[in-house]
This record gives structure tokens, sequence and C-alpha cells, in this order.
């Protein structure tokens, strides 16, 4: 939904113009991650509207969706400040990922890691745009998000089929995080964009919620060949560290082949636009995310392209394609390939 309040931010006043109300689709595919989102925005008055969200995620495949829901709300105070808030929550979700098979034969039970989270939070926004005739205009819009993440992790045996847990742990995480942006309109044409956004941790995002070094240690014990369960439980701290940045990295609807998919969480992120509108009917965009994970994960590189068809007064189509280069500190870099393509209805 964030994508949406700044987006608003951007029209500035205008919007008390058009249409009552909107519903916006989207959806973004890259390689093993899909994302997609449903926004109503319902006009209260001229200057008040609330908007209703659903924004679903799966960030790699083999794990589960997450979904969530906000309600918020914006208001045109005047000729050029726009106030928002939003509330959301995250509904519980958990992955399993098998360490070990169950052998009936021998009565050897299976042994699986389940991890998830749940989220609580908060955001709230201001917008200034310039809202003039002149050649040269331009907006500003500040925000700040908070969030509540419950990181459960539990160990299950698994015999005859049914699973059992053995073991449970929750850590709760907090993230608080701040954004920036700036553009500049010039002859009704042209548009210069600059976004970032740093993230705050209440504790180190690489250890809250992972396995401890000594449930590790007790994991190990319990699979054969120390070499193969090390494997395992690498290949169950890369789904959680990429589960993990996709939800508190960014609100999920500000994920996108705009901004790139996160395989960590991050500290900082930036992200320079240009955009140029060819007739009232087509605009373009290109645009560079860069992304800084928190230490040790290394960074990332998008670039992206975008643009947007306005088919008669009530409907604008889009579609977004990129390339995103990870490249982490101690694994070789990663390119995969992302689209997202979406559509908005007014009326």
């Amino acid at each position: 939904m964030l994508v949406a309040v700044l987006g608003m931010l951007g029209a500035g006043p205008a919007r008390a113009e058009g249409a009552d109300s909107s519903l916006t689709v989207e959806a973004s595919a890259g390689r093993g991650y899909g994302l997609w989102s449903l926004l109503g925005d319902v006009g209260v008055s001229e200057a008040t509207f609330l908007t209703l969200g659903y924004t679903g995620a799966r960030p790699e495949a083999g794990t589960a969706a997450t979904h969530q829901l906000s309600v918020g709300v914006d208001h045109l105070a005047g000729e050029h400040w726009l106030l928002s808030g939003i509330v959301s929550l995250g509904l519980a979700k958990g992955s399993d990922t098998e360490l070990s098979q169950e052998r009936p034969r021998l009565n050897v039970p299976g042994l699986t890691a389940r991890t998830g989270y749940g989220s609580q939070g908060v955001q709230l926004a201001a917008g200034y745009d310039s809202a003039g005739f002149h050649k040269v205009e331009y907006g500003l819009d500040a925000s700040l998000g908070l969030h509540r993440y419950p990181l459960r992790r539990q160990l299950l045996t698994v015999s005859d089929g049914t699973p059992h847990v053995r073991y449970a742990q929750e850590d709760l995480l907090w993230v608080a995080r701040p954004t920036l942006g700036a553009r500049l309109l010039w002859d009704g044409r042209w548009e210069l964009g600059l976004r970032g956004g740093f993230s705050l941790y209440s504790e180190d995002p690489l250890t809250a919620g992972q396995f401890t070094d000594a449930e590790k240690a007790t994991l190990e014990s319990q699979l054969e060949g120390r070499a193969a369960a090390r494997l395992a439980l690498a290949g169950l701290r890369r789904r959680q560290l990429r589960d993990l940045g996709a939800a508190v990295t960014r609100r999920m609807a500000d994920v996108n082949a705009g901004t790139g998919f996160p395989s960590a969480p991050t500290r900082f992120d930036v992200k320079p636009s240009l955009t140029w509108r060819l007739n009232p009917a087509l605009k373009g965009q290109v645009s560079y995310a860069f992304t800084r994970y928190v230490p040790t994960q290394g960074v990332a590189h998008v670039l992206a392209s975008r643009w947007t068809v306005r088919l008669g007064d009530p409907v604008r189509v889009w579609a977004s394609v990129a390339l995103q280069r990870d490249v982490p500190e101690d694994l070789p870099a990663e390119v995969s390939g992302l689209l997202t393509l979406g559509g908005e209805y007014t009326f």
C-alpha cells in the first residue's frame, strides 16, 4: 500500500478533482518468488479517502505464502499537503524445511524445521506538492513505519507421516523504517525522482528467529553425518533470511520490478528515477535501485524500466521489467529477471 500512498503524494491535490474511488491490482514474479496485491481507494469526502489493501507474497519456491491486510486514511490538507496513516496486519505463516526423512523400517522418525512469523505495524506519511502551473514544479514526502514481528521456530519429528512438535521458541523483532522522497517536474513531461529509506532493528536480524549454536549442535547430533547436517542447516538459514528480508525490508507492497526482491534484511536503499510522458496516453520510466543489506550480506543492484498506458479516462495499465544482481560477500553473485504487471480502474 505504501506504493499507492506515495503515488498519491506525487499526484498531489489533483486527486480531489478526479474520480472518488479506484481499484488497483498488481502482480510481480521472478526466479522462485511471486507477489500480488489488491488496493481499494474509496472517497469519503472531497478531501478524505479510505484505503483497503491486501498483499500476498511467496519469497521462495517451497515456502508458505505471506498474507497482509491493511487499512488507511489519506487526507488532503489544503492545496499542497497530503497526510496518510496506515495500519497493517500480517497473518501468521509457517514454512517447513525437511532436514531428514522418516525411515519406518528402522523406526527412525523424520526431522523437520518449521519457521514463520506474523506482523503488526503502523505507517505515517506526509507529502508536499508545489501544485502550480509553472514550468518547473516539485514535490517532497516523508514517512515512518514501525512494525512488530514475532519470529517463531519449531522442531518437529515425523512418525507415520504425522508431525509432532518437540521444540518451540519465539523471538520478537521490532523494525523502524524512515523514508524520504523528492521529485522535480518540468515542462509537464519530465520528472526526476529520488527516494531512499533506512531500516533500524531492535536486534540483529541475522540472528533473530534463527536457530542458536546450541540448537544447531543438538540438530547435528540427530542427523546422520555432520557435513550433511551443516549443509541442511545452511540451506534452512538462507531460506529464513530471504523470507525475513521480504517481510522487514519494506512494506511488501513496495516490492516489485522497480525495487527488486530483497534476499536479506537491508540497512538502507536508494532509488533515482527518470520519467517522461511521450503523449497523454503513454508514459515511460527508467530507474536504478541500490540496496545495502545488513553487514556480511552484501548489496543488490536493480536496473528497471516501466511503461504505463492510459486506456481512456478510467483505466491505466503498466508493465515493469528489471534485471537484479545480488552480490553477497561470501558467495558468487546472482542475477535474476523481474516482471511486474498492474492495472487501475477509477470510478
